[in-house]
Order: C-alpha cells, then structure tokens, then sequence
C-alpha cells in the first residue's frame, strides 16, 4: 500500500526546540551526480562472481577532494540544538514520518560507480578524538582459545555490495523470515536468502531518489546500520548525517511497514546537535543501533562543535536515543509521529546488546578500563529513561589499532566493542584486543552474567591463530539454543584480509571455540594512504529457525573492498543424523564410510578413519552445559 506524502517536522521537550516545532519544514532535492558500474570480477575463496557490466565511471563522485557535500536542508528550518545535561533528565523529541516506495524507484538495482581515489567519511568529519581510557595496574585473569575441533557448518558465501566512492564500507546486515537487508557506506540493499539482488540504492542523494534524500538526507550519510526487529516483525535502517557548514548532525531512521522490504517504508530525520552545560554543542558519531521488546536504541559518541566555546571539551559523551516503536510503526496510518527520549552518559562507544527473548531487555556494553567492561540496563526506557550502570573485570586488555598485510598495514580502529547480544540476561559481545607477550590484534569475545545489579564475568575466549598473524573485527551472536557464532576477518604480512567464522556449543569448555573455517579470501590488499577496514562487522541469528547464523564482513579483489554475506550452523560435525547427540546411530554411519569421502569425513582429511572416529568420541553424548 502506498501512503500520500508527509513533511517531517521535529520537537522537543526543552523550550527552544518546542518552539521550533511549528515552523514548517522545506525539502531541498539535491541533484545527483553519479555515473555507471564497471564491471567487475569480484574473487571470493571458493568461486570469482561477475558483477553487472555497464558504462565507465565517471572522473569524480559527489563528494570528491575538495568538495562539501551540500545537506538537504532549508538552513532555515534546522533545528535548534537539544539542551540536556550528561546524568540528566531525559529529553524528549518527536519527528514526523516521510513515506518512501521502494518499488517506485525507476533502477532497482543502482549500480553505478565513480572513478578517482575513495574518502574516507572522517575526512568529512570535524577532528575528533576519544578520552583515553583508564588504566589499571595488569591483572592475571586468562583469555580462552580455540581447539582443534569443528563446530561450524557454512553454507557458500554470496557478494554482496561493491565498492563505493567510501571506505571503509562499515558492513551491517538484517535477517527477516525471507530477506536479508545490508547496509555500508553509502549504500543499502536488500537480497532473498539465496542471494537474489532485489534492490540496491545510495543512502544519500546521490540516488534517483537516494533511499534517505525524501526525508532531507544531503550528499553525505555515514556509519550505517540496520537489524530485523523479530518483535515487531520490521527492519530498521540507520545512517547518521553531518554537514559543516551548516552545522547539522541527524540520526536518520528507516522502519519498513512489514517483513518485507520491497515497498514502503516510514522515514525519520530525528535532529542530533546536543548543547550541554556552558553552550558547548556536539555531534554524534559512530552508532550503536539494537532493540528489546520495549524500544530501539540508539547510542553516538559526541564530539565538539567547531562553533561551540574554546574551553569547551572536545569529547562530550554518549547519547542515548530511545525510540518508541508504536508510533515510527505507524507511519502514514496514524500522523507517523516517531517519540524518541535521550539521555546522555560520560562514558564512550557505547553498543547496544540486542535482546532477542521477551523476556530479556536490552543493555549497554563499553570498554571502561584496561581491565572492565561497563554493563549498562536501562530502567524504565519508554517514560523517564535513567541509565544503570555496573562493571564487570576482564582480562587485561591491550589494544593494537593496525593489521598487517602484504600490502603494508590495514587500520583496524581499536579495543572500543563492536556488538552485542544478550540471552536469559547474559551479556554476549567482543571487540579487538592484544595480548601483552605478543601484541597482536586478537579477535576477543566475552559471556558477562548480567541477571543483578553487578555483572561477573562467565567465561572469554579470543582467535589466536599464529603468533604472526592478527584477527579483528569480531561479530558475535548467541542462537536459540545457546549455541556462539562469530564472524571475524585475519591477515598478516603474508596473509591478504580473509573473512572467517567460528563457534561454540553449550557443552563445550569454558572459553573455547572451535576451529577456524575460512568463508571468504580477498586478493589483495589496500595500500597507499587510505586503509582503513571495518569499521565493523555484522552477525545475527535467522528469526525463521532460531539457530542459524548469518555474518556479512569486507575483503579485497583488484577492484577494490567488496562485502560478503555468509550463513552457517554451529554443531558438532560427529552429530550425523542432526538429532542433538552423537551416539550409536553416528558411529554406525562413521562406520560405513570407513575409508571413503563424505559427511563423516570428520577432519576434512579425504577418507574416514582413525582421526575421525577420535573426534567422534571425544563428541559422545548430549550436548548439555560444562
């Protein structure tokens, strides 16, 4: 169903943005300036996909060296900042809905490409900076690792957004019952499970129409995200927006009227210029983005105004967003007025731990020193927010913010965490973090028991698989059954930037994973000046089964990053029948397959035999708790 057009306007509960809210609104459409794809020959570890052939690029995208991406907006109409105090009361806002079809996009799959070197979107950004972290003195709790046996089942990898005018490309991605949504920089696009492309559109107006343009978005959106909220049976799209001459940060959101993508969705230009004590103004930054079955949450660090006061601090804090989901939902129905609630925290690069279960909620997950994660619960989310905050002590951690790779080195950000999960309210999340021997990039997951009001570590465990070689940019999801999977990339000096997975079943030892399997190989490496990878990875359970695992992260071929998405299963490979136990009817089948290839082919050696049937009994039983 198509819904008439809506002019978005905005509101808060402080005085000078209420006032604010009865000026009307004015969309300016910014021309497009883009051209068509080269074709390309994207290289994954199993198979070469041809993209789409069509015209050359041209000399230069919209936002090239030297240009300002023009925003969207009516100087006229922005906002006035949104004054709260960091500890504070909640401010609350609201912002109406803009309807977009998707179907009514003339080129579905939008393609096309520009020629000349790429940006990086914190180019475009003010410089900015994190507090350093606290420091404690070193402690002697031990990280887990791997051992050499299999746990995971993956289903062939697919391409899924190309290189654009951006990098890093920030890959994120969505599972609903029948599609999956991903988003990088400055792109989102929507696939069936098998990995058919339905559409693909830019984020900004550099689309015909971009996917954000109607609703204001300008010539510059960055660090995307999206999820499928199992809930509410809806995906959620968000990009933030920045433009320095006129002073504007948005956090723009897209909610789809049903579980599937293709139509309509309901549009959110939710204004995001903080003003904390003494006039000093900030910007948000780098999103959390997650759900419960009470609210969507948003978190952004704030980062200073260049127009705020001198004496002003350059770091701000974290916002806090809370969405109420009845009325984004809505959308063209009911007036589509999206109410959201903020509160701001001193703390930094807050993620947010989604919570799957009814009868979960969900938290918020920080890095607060050398030696503790913060474990934050937000009380009362959809009246007076106040946030709840605890630490938990982990291992020592060291953090190493380059990777590297045939090529040279790849920036690999640093210890700040990337995601998160919680289930039957443990904490599951993981970041990148070294070791003090060898101070290599390890790929670093965490299980925190978060049920009271403090929070103990359960267990942690890192990908350690050489002592030359680094892994980062861990994702982390925990399955209906208890069941870790984690998606990760690797590389050394010898090694181009792989995409891999591994997992853990509930039997397993505390701190372990299994065997590492390689998804996706890139054939080259970034080089120059500009390498930048990540900023992140993405990893989510299937809402269809409850068990399987879907990752998308970033490689490498001649033509620059591309994304892939991957589906897998974790379980013991020994469990041949899939009924939950290895036992008499597994060694049966082992049995008559001695000596031959296939399924039982535990080790992946070419035959079964000894090696096999050892991983079988080590495997014997249920799979229950340690």
């Amino acid at each position: 169903m198509r819904y008439a057009p809506q002019m978005p306007f905005a509101s808060a509960s402080n005085a000078r943005f209420a006032a604010f809210a009865s000026a009307t609104s004015v969309k300016l459409l910014v021309p497009a300036v883009v051209s068509m794809v080269l074709s390309a020959a994207l290289t994954t570890g199993c198979r070469t996909v041809e993209r789409e052939k069509s015209a050359p690029p041209i000399a230069a995208g919209p936002t090239a060296e030297g240009m300002t991406p023009p925003s969207g907006r009516d100087p006229a109409t922005i906002p006035p900042p949104i004054e709260m105090t960091v500890g504070g009361p909640a401010v609350v806002g609201s912002t109406r809905a803009s309807i977009f079809d998707s179907r009514t996009v003339a080129e579905q799959l939008d393609r096309r490409t520009f020629s000349g070197p790429q940006r990086r979107p914190g180019s475009l950004l003010p410089a900015h900076q994190k507090p350093t972290l606290p420091t404690n003195a070193p402690n002697t709790l031990a990280f887990g690792t791997q051992r050499e046996i299999a746990r995971t089942e993956a289903d062939p990898a697919f391409p899924a957004i190309g290189t654009t005018v951006w990098t890093p490309p920030d890959p994120c991605l969505a599972v609903g019952p029948n599609h999956i949504v991903a988003t990088v920089n400055m792109k989102v696009a929507w696939y069936l499970k098998d990995g058919t492309a339905q559409f693909e559109n830019f984020l900004d107006s550099s689309g015909n129409p971009g996917f954000f343009e109607e609703v204001g978005a300008g010539g510059f959106t960055f660090d995307p995200k999206c999820f499928y909220d199992e809930f509410a049976q809806r995906f959620v799209v968000l990009a933030l927006e920045y433009y320095s001459a006129t002073q504007e940060s948005w956090i723009t959101i897209a909610v789809s009227d049903d579980a599937d993508p293709n139509g309509v969705w309901f549009k959110y230009r939710t204004p995001s210029i903080v003003e904390l004590s003494g006039g000093c103004r900030y910007w948000v930054d780098y999103p959390g983005l997650g759900y419960d079955g009470q609210a969507w949450y948003v978190t952004g660090n704030l980062f200073r105004l260049s127009s705020s006061p001198a004496d002003c601090g350059g770091f701000g804090g974290t916002l806090v967003r809370v969405f109420e989901k009845a009325g984004a939902m809505s959308g063209g129905t009911s007036g589509g007025t999206a109410v959201w609630r903020d509160v701001a925290d001193p703390s930094a690069s807050m993620q947010v731990a989604t919570a799957r279960n009814a009868a979960d909620t969900a938290r918020l997950v920080y890095v607060a020193s050398n030696t503790s994660l913060g474990i934050v619960r937000v009380n009362n989310p959809l009246t007076a927010p106040v946030l709840a905050k605890t630490t938990c002590t982990v291992p020592t951690i060291v953090s190493d913010n380059s990777a590297p790779t045939p090529s040279g080195s790849i920036s690999i950000v640093d210890g700040r965490i990337f995601n998160a999960f919680v289930r039957n309210d443990r904490v599951f999340t993981a970041h990148n973090a070294g070791a003090a021997v060898v101070p290599n990039a390890r790929a670093t997951w965490y299980e925190v028991n978060a049920a009271g009001t403090a929070a103990t570590l359960v267990q942690t465990g890192r990908i350690a698989i050489n002592g030359t070689e680094h892994t980062f940019f861990p994702a982390i999801a925990v399955n209906n059954v208890g069941a870790v999977g984690l998606v990760y990339g690797r590389s050394s000096s010898t090694q181009n930037p792989t995409l891999e997975i591994a997992g853990r079943l509930p039997c397993d030892p505390l701190g372990t994973l299994g065997t590492s399997t390689v998804v996706a190989g890139g054939t080259n490496s970034p080089s120059g000046t500009n390498v930048r990878w990540g900023d992140y990875f993405a990893l989510v359970v299937d809402p269809a089964d409850g068990t399987t695992f879907w990752g998308i992260g970033e490689i490498q071929s001649a033509s620059g990053w591309t994304t892939e998405v991957v589906s897998f299963r974790v379980k013991r490979a020994a469990d041949l029948n899939d009924d939950g136990a290895v036992d008499a009817a597994d060694l049966s089948t082992l049995l008559a397959a001695w000596g031959n290839a296939g399924p039982a082919d535990l080790d992946g050696s070419g035959s079964v035999d000894a090696p096999d049937l050892s991983q079988l009994l080590a495997d014997w039983g249920a799979c229950t708790s340690p």
